[in-house]
């Protein structure tokens, strides 16, 4: 779901930390959150964040309701289900680095050639590492939309590039 408020004046922290709040009150995964202000849209915040146990025409009153009496810089808002190709779109115009680009194409090669994704172990191994190292990137990289996992499930991590935006595996 993505929920755009047009406001006033430019965005404070406050309006980014109201936008979070909200978010954080109306969605089941809190970790699916990202709160940002456009770079077409310098008057603008944009909240985006998934809605998994409610069907969505449920809760646009309720997420009108929340976000206007919540950010008080207020001018208009409007309220979007991106489709899934839109999303694709988005995510591919968003830029890694070198390093997560090397995780990206090492996710991507070790799912195709042994048919289930890796475990961070597998990757801190590769890239001679440290787990946290390795389990930061991963948030990093699901928190950039480039991969997704399901919570709690081990090799469940998914990269939602396609092959040809990813490098060659060094």
């Amino acid at each position: 779901m993505r929920v755009e408020v047009e406001l006033i004046s430019s965005p404070t922290e406050a309006d980014t930390e109201d936008m979070l709040v909200s978010a954080k009150y109306l969605t089941n995964n809190e970790k699916s959150i990202v709160v940002y202000v456009p770079d077409d849209k310098p008057h603008s915040v944009v909240a985006e964040f998934t809605i998994d146990k409610a069907r969505q025409i449920d809760v646009v009153d309720k997420i009108g309701r929340r976000f206007r009496t919540r950010v008080e810089n207020y001018s208009q808002s409007t309220i979007s289900f991106p489709n899934t190709a839109a999303r694709k779109a988005q995510q591919s115009r968003n830029q890694y680095t070198r390093k997560q680009g090397q995780y990206l194409a090492f996710i991507y090669y070790y799912t195709k050639l042994n048919g289930y994704p890796p475990a961070e172990t597998d990757m801190q191994r590769y890239f001679k590492t440290t787990p946290p190292a390795v389990h930061g990137m991963v948030v990093q990289l699901e928190k950039k939309g480039f991969i997704e996992k399901k919570p709690n499930e081990p090799r469940s991590i998914r990269v939602l590039l396609p092959r040809e935006e990813l490098p060659d595996l060094e």
